[in-house]
């Protein structure tokens, strides 16, 4: 296993050592590409933020790669296109939703970008919702997204997401503290015949 790590960062190291590109350079390109993918990014949240309030399940699982990973919290990652339509189509059918997301940070080199940022969510219920389901719900929190140029077309091959509010655990039930009494002591004495 050891040796496979050495073999990996070796590539790597060989790779970077042919490139002839110097490190002003490289700053300068990255610089540039980041540019033109935080111009792709932004217009892609506006969409995205539509089509979650349009309920365009299809859509959104489009924006990813075949095998993209949208991981919700609280529960397993969508894998795939189809796991993550069938999950935003479910959430479609239970709530009306909005969706506000501020890009905050943005990156990319060759056909690797990140995007950091912030959101706030609000849904409401939908005639038909399961039983126990607030009327509203309303969340803020952040996200993390690694996309990938493929085919000269960005897409999203992972987005996490989680809320800045704590975790609500279930409440305990109030029980009444149990009567302590002490055990009486008992003796036995054998009889003698």
């Amino acid at each position: 296993m050891a040796r496979a790590s050495w073999a990996g960062a070796a590539a790597v190291l060989l790779i970077a050592c042919q490139s002839h590109e110097s490190p002003q350079q490289a700053q300068t390109r990255m610089e540039q590409e980041s540019q033109a993918f935080t111009a792709v990014a932004t217009v892609t949240a506006k969409r995205y933020s539509g089509w979650v309030a349009a309920g365009q399940a299809d859509s959104i699982a489009d924006i990813f790669t075949e095998q993209g990973r949208e991981m919700f919290p609280n529960e397993p990652a969508a894998v795939g296109r189809a796991a993550i339509r069938m999950n935003e189509a479910r959430s479609a059918a239970t709530m009306t939703s909005k969706l506000v997301i501020r890009g905050e940070s943005y990156m990319a080199s060759g056909p690797l970008g990140i995007e950091r940022g912030s959101f706030t969510f609000e849904g409401r219920a939908k005639p038909g919702a399961p039983k126990g389901m607030p009327a509203v719900i309303t969340d803020d929190g952040k996200y993390l997204i690694h996309w990938h140029n493929v085919n000269g077309q960005w897409r999203i091959v992972e987005l996490i997401y989680n809320s800045n509010r704590p975790m609500i655990g279930p409440r305990a039930a109030k029980k009444k503290p149990a009567a302590h009494t002490p055990a009486k002591a008992t003796t036995k004495s054998k009889k003698k015949k």
